[in-house]
């Protein structure tokens, strides 16, 4: 009955794959995992070394492990969910998830929901332990730091720039919109899509208590968003309000959120000074780091030909990487532009460019696009200049790469 209950348990909370899993872990190793686990005080293995032992029957276990993570978060509501429903595997009268809970129904189903969601945190992974990239992050270029966030997924990734390439350094479990992501409209209670920057910094005593620690605003919207006319402001990165430890996956009205703890751990790598990078992904490709550089290389290659074209004076070839239907999302029109070009480039003996690249990423939610940033430095016979300058470029039906915004 026992068995039957924890299976019912496994299926119900995790889903149908999560029970066959630590079941060749020692003795040894679980007992050196759950010193270490105790002694950094951290949430997130600790729940899931409490979820590891109902999945082995091992309730005894599970219960000391649930009391020593409720000691050390005692504002874990998915802890009490948890000891809860040992308590009744142990008696073997479980009837259901949560179902000795004094909790509304549609806060129990977020709970389980929490522990899913933490339960598949190990999806940059292969099958041999390596570490896997989101395709998005093809160069860091000067950022120290970007985050990633896995929206369906309910989990936030922080990556080192390691001489351009992505380190990962820390995952979280996080929450974002009640209706989900994809943030079209004002009050749609939607995390947008995209690739966004901190700006800003608001600690937590200027706040109300809903925002938690602090809060790290983002350029929502950004320039592809007022192009689709998409409205809405204040999407932030902030904590949770002091009554509890975390929220369910989708609860928020657009922002994304973590728990005070890792607000207050992430937050020593973000700036606004630097504006850190954020990119706010619907889906996840995961790459080796060949895959990666692979990638990166394409598209370099892409930005490469666009300078060499720019350099060689010939404004046939340069043109032709522009797409012409709402060039600069409608801001000053193609034919503008064009016709701007030729007069300038007549009085041209010799152009030089060079590019600085600050960062350049696969833009989620569309397929084939990238923004990139950069200084540029241009030298010509008659005129110098230093700028900074965006470019997103899409990939058009033909299969080339067309600019969309430059500016």
């Amino acid at each position: 009955m026992l068995l039957r209950t924890l299976i019912l348990w496994l299926i119900v909370v995790l889903g149908c794959g999560a029970a066959t899993g630590a079941l060749a872990e020692s003795d040894a190793q679980r007992d050196a995992e759950l010193h270490a686990y105790s002694a950094n005080g951290d949430y997130e293995p600790a729940v899931l070394s409490v979820i590891e032992s109902i999945e082995r029957g091992e309730l005894d276990d599970a219960l000391v492990k649930v009391d020593a993570h409720l000691k050390a978060f005692p504002k874990s509501r998915v802890g009490y969910l948890l000891r809860a429903d040992i308590i009744q595997g142990m008696s073997g009268q479980l009837a259901g998830i949560g179902s000795e809970s004094n909790l509304p129904a549609q806060t129990i189903e977020g709970l389980k929901h929490q522990v899913r969601l933490r339960w598949r945190h190990n999806q940059h992974k292969d099958q041999s332990g390596h570490t896997l990239f989101p395709s998005t992050l093809i160069y860091m270029g000067k950022h120290r730091y970007v985050i990633v966030a896995d929206m369906p997924e309910g989990r936030l990734y922080l990556y080192k720039n390691n001489n351009g390439n992505p380190e990962l350094v820390r995952d979280y479990y996080m929450t974002v919109g009640s209706a989900g992501y994809g943030k079209s409209a004002e009050g749609d209670n939607k995390t947008p899509i995209g690739v966004y920057e901190i700006n800003k910094y608001i600690e937590g005593k200027a706040l109300p208590d809903l925002y938690g620690k602090g809060a790290f605003p983002v350029n929502y919207p950004n320039r592809y968003d007022r192009f689709l006319k998409r409205t809405g402001y204040g999407i932030w990165l902030h904590g949770t309000p002091s009554d509890t430890y975390a929220r369910s996956p989708w609860s928020s009205e657009g922002c994304f959120v973590l728990s005070n703890d890792d607000l207050l751990d992430i937050g020593q790598y973000l700036s606004a000074k630097d504006r850190t990078p954020v990119i706010l992904s619907d889906t996840i490709e995961w790459l080796d780091r060949a895959q990666l550089e692979q990638r990166r290389e394409s598209l370099l290659s892409v930005l490469s030909q666009w300078q060499q074209d720019w350099e060689s004076l010939n404004l046939g070839p340069l043109v032709a990487h522009y797409e012409e239907k709402n060039f600069n999302f409608g801001e000053g029109g193609y034919q503008h532009w064009r016709k701007r070009k030729i007069q300038v480039n007549e009085g041209k003996t010799f152009v030089q460019l060079g590019l600085d690249i600050d960062s350049l990423f696969a833009y989620p939610g569309e397929k084939d696009m990238f923004v990139v940033k950069y200084k540029q430095r241009y030298l010509s016979n008659n005129f110098a200049s230093e700028s900074d300058k965006t470019q997103y470029w899409k990939r058009a039906d033909d299969g080339k790469w067309k600019i969309l915004y430059e500016g």
